[in-house]
């Protein structure tokens, strides 16, 4: 075996790729070397995980899930790895405190997230303060949680705010009048307190009816509705009492005073609440026959949520094949900030490997000291919807939100306040705006500058008084302004407004993404005035016919485009916020802040080309792995080939090869171009992928050409024994890479192809005519081939304008045929001749006429004596079947006779030999018989064709 330079270097080409993945690969693997090292620390998730409260304990496990999740997958190794533990206390106080009592002897639970209910939750508390063990909340809500306790946070309202929050909004809507249902429990009472305090400071007329959750609640309401309608006929009722209680109560009371505006508590205020209702009859026949119009408060609400809110919902709905409730949002932010908590706490001994030294206790009261320095807006943590910091009891600082239940959907209310907790009376007031925009047709997208024209609808449903269409397009062409609506209307409790709308408008694309062929489509506003404290554009989820953020996708309204280049992936539409700088704008002069916020509706449509292709389909896993093992194999198969090591490969093996590039140009093509995005970001892209476009192009062109040769050519070289000529296998492959370069210049530089085409048409006909009689020789030769009426070495006749012409086929080729006749007279046919002549092929039969025999006989022997005798001589010989004699002339002295012989094919040339032998026998019988002096044979030729 010798060792040639082209194998060396293909043998260094597979060690350097080797250790170029090594290489690469080593950040990773470094990175796994490392996690089965780290000291991994555990969240513990303590809820119902059994029972019948087991959904929310799995909702409180599945939100700390996915942050864990996200969070592991980024850290770098200077952080801990976390992970997260359930334990079941099956909302029992007994089982709560055997679970607390517990995590003294734990070596690795960090902080407890939990637990869900307000009485398991005071009675932990307790134990975890002495244990010193950092408590987070997320569901319940009780203040004695975090009363007096350093050890315990929340990161969601208390009831104290809660309860002043709904009194004050109850205040808002000028209701001097309310009935409190509260539940003797400690959320319930907790809640009345706060609020009682609250509508008599504002001086409202309250009556509370305490309920007993363990007693039959049914006929408590019975009693309540018969003292609310001696209390008066119109007013509030806020139902201070959890989601179990709030069913009957709603059933038994909504309907008996539809005067009243009922107002649930944080428990009642989310999305699973009116599926309650599902097997009764009333809500079967009418969706959200019970809730209809029933307010309810809620530390979260997704239609007002920022896009990294509905990236939350999409992940959640995504991992775990449902859509996430409040529940699970809460314990996200929970995970959230006890990861910050700990990030810090790290930075603050000296990384790592110093915190990883300390006791778990130190390591604990670390994370405490650093939860309670989340302290101010300035000082805290980014959490889903709201920034996350504390007060001096560890409660959370953030307004509620207010929700209104509609059709079986729960979205925000019209009317949303903003209350300061500095002070007892500052409230604000945020008008929401329900807003819907329906994408009808998109047109002309360019990808070169980002531009398409939309035609849409528009419409805004809200409180009178808010001037909800006077807004900014902020990625539109030019000013456009709003025209009188196409429809409208307007009551005392509501405006509604409907606009068609046709505009310019830019499109986004995320780095790395437009490579792919995607991009997002889409319409963003605001206000041109009013800022996010004083009105937020929400998406009108009843109006676009779903009952939450997300149901009904694959019922969504299809946008139609000008061509089918592009299609339409699901729309999406989602509020978040704009921040502005004031600039010394009087308007904003008041503001604490350099900068005004807005918010910020955008409605998105992401298309991305309608085309075929393996372009970013690799997942980014396994971008790497298959880039390096393309080209590995594409150097072992050039060396197998080099060696020949399996023989002769057939042109399949170059299939697999063609393969080889595919994966590797689909893996290569997101890994740079992924590169060139974080590299330099404000590098324009479209160079780098069209250059891959190309590639692709002509990666298909070599692809096609290939399988041309392998079922086109090939089989017709094994038929005929013969190979094709190399002008049609170029001239197929010409063609084929002339339309891949006009498909570039088509499909991936957008040019009009009608003049090029114009231009290369009247070329084609210029070589056309030019080649003319050879291509049709050619494509002849084909087709004979193909047919094969006869091959080499048949005998074959056909007619031409110089008399029959009867000869041996000698050799073939795809211009011309060569015939070789008796006389060893060689004639050159071409194949067109031969394809449009009456040919007989003499030889399929065994036998072959061969003619031209002529002589010249004296008149003086008459014609019926010369026949018989030249028949009888000539028959006489073994190979001769028939013999065929006629008159051919008659001259002065002598008449000419032409004969023509049936014999074998494979006898010609010994019959042609015997029929002179006997014709020299007949010119001497015929001598004697005469008595003249002229010779009886003058002329004798022999003409074979």
């Amino acid at each position: 075996m010798r060792w040639t330079l082209r194998r060396r270097m293909l043998v260094l080409g597979c060690i350097a790729v080797l250790i170029s993945a090594v290489v690469t690969s080593y950040e990773n693997l470094q990175h796994w070397l490392s996690n089965s090292n780290t000291n991994t620390l555990v969240l513990a998730v303590v809820g119902p995980m059994t029972g019948p409260e087991a959904d929310k304990g799995l909702a409180m496990v599945r939100g700390a899930e996915l942050f864990v999740k996200q969070y592991n997958q980024q850290r770098v190794d200077s952080q801990i790895a976390l992970s997260v533990q359930q334990y079941d206390d099956a909302n029992n106080i007994a089982k709560a405190e055997q679970i607390a009592n517990q995590f003294v002897n734990s070596s690795n639970v960090i902080a407890v997230l939990g637990h869900r209910d307000s009485d398991t939750s005071v009675e932990a508390a307790k134990i975890y303060q002495r244990i010193g063990m950092p408590m987070i909340g997320a569901s319940a809500t009780a203040p004695e949680i975090t009363q007096n306790n350093d050890w315990a946070f929340r990161v969601i309202p208390d009831n104290k705010l809660q309860g002043r929050f709904v009194a004050d909004y109850i205040a808002s809507l000028a209701k001097d009048k309310v009935v409190m249902i509260f539940s003797n429990d400690k959320f319930g009472v907790s809640l009345a307190d706060a609020f009682l305090a609250r509508t008599d400071l504002f001086g409202i007329e309250t009556k509370p009816f305490m309920v007993e959750p363990s007693s039959n609640i049914e006929k408590q309401a019975h009693k309540i509705s018969r003292e609310i309608s001696q209390f008066g006929h119109t007013g509030a009722v806020f139902l201070a009492v959890g989601d179990v209680q709030g069913e009957v109560l709603v059933s038994q009371l909504k309907h008996q005073h539809p005067n009243w505006t009922f107002i649930g508590s944080s428990s009642i205020g989310k999305q699973s609440f009116p599926e309650r209702f599902k097997q009764r009859s009333q809500e079967q026949e009418v969706s959200g026959y019970f809730t209809n119009g029933m307010l309810a408060v809620s530390p979260m609400l997704f239609d007002v949520a920022s896009e990294s809110t509905q990236l939350f919902y999409r992940n959640f709905n995504q991992d775990f094949g449902y859509e996430p409730s409040g529940v699970s949002a809460a314990y996200f932010d929970a995970t959230t900030i006890a990861s910050a908590a700990l990030s810090a706490a790290i930075v603050d001994v000296g990384g790592t490997e110093l915190f990883s030294q300390k006791s778990i206790s130190s390591q604990r009261a670390a994370v405490k000291n650093k939860l309670a320095s989340f302290n101010s807006q300035s000082a805290s943590v980014r959490g889903l919807t709201h920034s996350l910091y504390f007060d001096h009891q560890g409660n959370v600082q953030r307004p509620m939100q207010v929700g209104l239940f509609s059709g079986g959907a729960f979205v925000s209310a019209p009317l949303q306040l903003q209350i300061s907790p500095e002070s007892q009376l500052s409230t604000r007031r945020t008008d929401v705006v329900y807003t819907g925009v329906e994408m009808q047709s998109i047109n002309q997208f360019s990808t070169l500058d980002m531009t398409f024209q939309a035609k849409f609808k528009i419409w805004f449903r809200n409180t009178p008084g808010v001037n909800a269409e006077d807004i900014v397009f902020l990625n539109s062409v030019g000013e456009l302004v709003l025209s009188t609506p196409i429809e409208s209307s307007y009551t005392s409790l509501s405006t509604y407004q409907l606009y068609q709308v046709e505009g310019t408008f830019i499109a986004d694309a995320k780095p790395g993404r437009a490579a792919f062929g995607e991009y997002q489509l889409g319409v963003s506003f605001r206000h041109k005035t009013l800022p996010r404290s004083e009105l937020i554009y929400v998406s009108d989820i009843v109006g676009l016919g779903q009952t939450s953020l997300h149901k009904n996708v694959k019922n969504q309204h299809k946008v139609q485009f000008d061509n089918s280049q592009w299609r339409q992936k699901a729309s999406l539409s989602f509020q978040d916020t704009l921040r502005k700088r004031s600039l010394g704008d009087p308007k904003y002069l008041h503001s604490d802040r350099q900068a005004v916020e807005f918010s910020r509706f955008n409605s998105v449509t992401p298309v991305f080309e309608n085309a075929l292709s393996l372009r970013g389909r690799i997942p980014a896993q396994w971008q790497q792995i298959i880039f390096y093992a393309s080209v590995l194999a594409w150097l072992l198969y050039a060396l197998v080939l080099d060696f020949k090591i399996l023989g002769q490969l057939s042109r399949a093996y170059g299939l697999g090869n063609k393969l080889l590039y595919a994966l590797f140009i689909a893996s290569a093509e997101p890994l740079f171009l992924d590169w060139l995005a974080q590299a330099y970001p404000n590098t324009n892209q479209s160079f780098a992928s069209n250059c891959f476009d190309v590639l692709w192009w002509l990666l298909f062109a070599s692809t096609l050409a290939l399988l041309v040769d392998v079922l086109l050519w090939d089989p017709i070289e094994r038929r005929s024994g013969r190979q094709v000529p190399k002008i049609m296998r170029h001239f197929t492959r010409g063609i084929i890479y002339i339309g891949a370069v006009f498909a570039i210049l088509s499909f991936v530089y957008q040019r009009e192809l009608t003049s090029l085409l114009a231009t290369s048409g009247l070329v084609a006909m210029i070589l056309g005519l030019a080649l003319q009689s050879n291509l049709v020789n050619i494509f002849s030769g084909i087709a004979i081939s193909l047919e094969k009426p006869f091959k080499l070495g048949d005998w074959i006749s056909l007619g031409s304008s110089g008399g029959p012409i009867v000869g041996e086929v000698i050799d073939m080729n795809w211009r011309t045929t060569k015939v070789k006749t008796a006389d060893n007279t060689l004639y050159s046919i071409p194949n067109n001749t031969l394809a449009n002549a009456n040919l007989n092929n003499v030889s399929s039969s065994g036998q072959i006429v061969t003619g031209g025999f002529s002589m010249s006989v004296s008149k003086e022997i008459e014609p019926l004596n010369v026949i018989p005798k030249i028949e009888a001589a000539l028959i006489a010989i073994d190979a001769v079947k028939r013999v065929y004699t006629d008159v051919s002339n008659i001259g002065f002295d002598t008449v000419d006779y032409q004969m023509k012989l049936v014999h074998g094919v494979d006898d010609t040339a010994q019959t042609t030999d015997l029929v002179w032998q006997a014709i020299w026998r007949l010119d001497s019988e015929l001598k004697k018989e005469l008595s003249g002096n002229s010779p009886l044979i003058d002329n004798q030729t022999v003409e074979q064709g």
